[in-house]
């Protein structure tokens, strides 16, 4: 069972310090154990009923009702108000962070694969797993959480991705647009570029998945098996923006002809000029692109 201290609860469910403790003096929402030591702490219970108190106070409902109600209780009125889109993002986005910091991964997929069942691949990693991970990485800067938590989170999001992945026929290669997708030397996070995998193999592209950290001269052996279409990478780390410049040209020597997509929050005014050469910074972007 982990313990929570009432800065990482305040972190985790958005509710300020100030509002924990005067709900539990004025309505005994939360209660907090304490150490051998005396020293208060929450449990995984308590963090998911603020979890679930956080989505009713976001629809209106008073906190004083919210009190009044069991755990039980409070798990019905969410299920009851999350037939919306927006509230049910939150719900599922809450169930996530719970997974990855009770380590639950029967949770996790239960989450991922109602949510994908009711929305397609793009906007699932939007308006939730993006979202997630974003908390949970703030959590895992601030010493909020362990960095076994949000080691835990990630690779379960690509053993999911991976396993869609692999559920769709990619058929032959011809007469089918061919994407390159990889990440550069240096670049090891690739959730983001395994959700573009799956989003282009769902929509019958031929995908080459590289993978993380690809020395560039590795790649021109492709040319001998493809005719690349487009070219797909991240630079996001600063020495994959260092050196953005450089891999873009390098691309666009070697495979002349291709499209090349940098995915990177620099908005490179060098790269401006090539004209097959086009900046994404956001997944509205790429979807655009695709579309």
């Amino acid at each position: 069972m982990a313990q929570y201290s009432i800065e990482q609860l305040s972190n985790i469910t958005g509710f300020s310090k100030l509002l924990i403790r005067t709900w539990e003096n004025r309505y005994n929402l939360f209660e907090p154990q304490r150490t051998p030591t005396n020293i208060r702490f929450y449990d995984d219970e308590t963090l998911v009923k603020a979890l679930n108190v956080s989505i009713l106070k976001d629809k209106g409902y008073k906190i004083s009702k919210i009190a009044s109600y069991s755990n039980k209780d409070i798990e019905d009125q969410v299920r009851n108000v999350t037939r919306d889109d927006e509230i049910y993002h939150l719900k599922q986005l809450n169930k996530v962070i719970e997974s990855a910091l009770t380590f639950n991964k029967v949770l996790f997929h239960e989450v991922l694969n109602a949510s994908l069942e009711r929305y397609d691949t793009l906007y699932v990693y939007k308006n939730i797993l993006l979202p997630a991970l974003h908390r949970i990485g703030y959590l895992w800067l601030t010493n909020d959480i362990l960095p076994s938590q949000e080691h835990f989170l990630s690779e379960l999001i690509k053993q999911k991705l991976y396993s869609r992945i692999d559920s769709v026929d990619q058929g032959n290669v011809q007469d089918k647009e061919v994407w390159l997708l990889f990440l550069p030397e240096g670049e090891h996070h690739e959730i983001g570029l395994l959700v573009a995998s799956l989003i282009l193999t769902e929509n019958n592209k031929y995908v080459i998945y590289l993978g993380q950290s690809v020395p560039l001269k590795s790649l021109d052996i492709l040319k001998d098996y493809f005719t690349i279409n487009k070219i797909m990478f991240f630079a996001i780390a600063k020495s994959s923006v260092n050196k953005l410049e450089h891999v873009v040209s390098y691309l666009d020597e070697t495979f002349s002809g291709s499209g090349i997509l940098p995915v990177t929050r620099m908005n490179d005014m060098s790269l401006k000029g090539l004209k097959n050469v086009e900046i994404i910074s956001s997944i509205d972007e790429f979807h655009a692109i695709l579309n």
